[in-house]
């Protein structure tokens, strides 16, 4: 799944060295986005995670099917010249900021679910020998490979997040209620799970940190609380513990009513609910208010299946399977650029589009 030189096209190397990490971190929130919060609820359904995109520019952005037995690779290389390259073993439902393979969340058809917040008290490893991922290409690199958490902390261990800005941390959930939050401290990756993960929460600050706060009964000033991270990572606590004595409660509403109610901001862009168990996604975003939902048992996800997207602010409501269009390169070209002229990033046509083109390369694995 790891290894092999370097076979891109010129441009998209030099675009690798010059903006493209730069797009990566759009992808996962990072340096407009202070109010993320994601949370996974023990229900007696199964496992429920919620999580919101908080943004200080328009939540413009797409849906994706992904396909499994698809053949991808990274974009640059490692300090020994291996590129990550792996074929994806599942499908997934993505959303995505910046376009394509840039994803800031999911869930795969083996349940496996990511979500991004941004962790400015984060620092991402120096180069090595490890294939190097942007934080949008690591979210959808654990979906193509990874059915539970165990093989999440596997596979972060032989891969490497790039170092080019503020870290994102993730928090992760599978089938099987297990749950896992992933932080970059001091250069190493640090896995919480089990009773290291007492809270099935995270915010914008470091999850040992927010979880101090919350023993001591709340923030202190000197601490760095982006966003209220500390009061939304608490608020998200108590609703997990309040699910159980809610007699009746639908987990799906409830979770909805967290995000909406307990721990949104101002600008909160997108809300997005994962009942894991039904693998069943249900969303909203502040364009397109009103709820919308699908189930992953509902699409083709082999790997010459079409490659489908959707619009996160189309105006629709219920049931959006039959909503999905086919991939159409030039609507993804213009949401990539959008985003790059939202962020002032100097990205010529001529480079935009080798990038698409090597994502419009990807093919089924032989």
């Amino acid at each position: 799944m790891i290894g092999g030189p370097w076979k891109g096209r010129t441009v998209i190397h030099r675009l690798a060295r010059t903006m493209i990490f730069s797009i990566l971190l759009i992808s996962s929130t990072v340096g407009t986005a202070y109010a993320c919060t994601s949370f996974c609820m023990d229900t007696p359904g199964g496992p429920v995670f919620g999580a919101n995109l908080d943004l200080f520019i328009p939540g413009d952005g797409h849906l994706f099917v992904n396909q499994r037995g698809i053949a991808k690779q990274g974009y640059d290389a490692s300090t020994t010249g291996e590129t990550a390259e792996w074929v994806s073993r599942y499908g997934s439902v993505s959303f995505n900021l910046a376009g394509r393979e840039f994803a800031f969340g999911g869930m795969n058809e083996a349940g496996l679910v990511i979500s991004s917040m941004e962790l400015r008290a984060g620092e991402y490893p120096e180069p090595d020998e490890r294939p190097p991922l942007g934080n949008g290409t690591w979210v959808q690199y654990m979906l193509d490979n990874c059915a539970d958490v165990q093989a999440v902390i596997e596979a972060g261990e032989r891969t490497r997040v790039q170092d080019h800005a503020p870290p994102s941390h993730y928090l992760v959930a599978d089938a099987t209620g297990d749950c896992l939050g992933v932080e970059w401290l001091d250069g190493r990756v640090v896995f919480f799970t089990g009773e290291s993960l007492p809270v099935r929460a995270m915010s914008n600050m470091r999850y040992e940190r927010a979880l101090a706060a919350l023993e001591r009964g709340g923030p202190r000033w000197w601490w760095s609380n982006p966003g209220r991270s500390a009061e939304r990572f608490a608020a998200a606590a108590a609703r997990n513990e309040g699910f159980a004595a809610t007699p009746g409660a639908d987990a799906v509403s409830y979770a909805f009513e967290t995000l909406t109610r307990m721990v949104a901001a101002p600008h909160t862009k997108w809300n997005i609910v994962f009942d894991i168990a039904r693998r069943e996604i249900w969303f909203r975003s502040a364009v397109s208010p009103a709820v919308k939902h699908l189930s992953l048992h509902a699409f083709d996800f082999s790997c010459d299946a079409p490659l489908l997207m959707l619009d996160v602010n189309a105006p629709l409501a219920g049931n959006v399977e039959r909503s999905f269009e086919p991939y159409d390169p030039g609507v993804n070209s213009i949401t990539f650029r959008t985003l790059c002229e939202r962020y002032d990033i100097d990205v010529s046509a001529e480079d935009a589009a080798g990038l698409m083109r090597l994502f419009e390369g990807f093919q089924c694995a032989q």
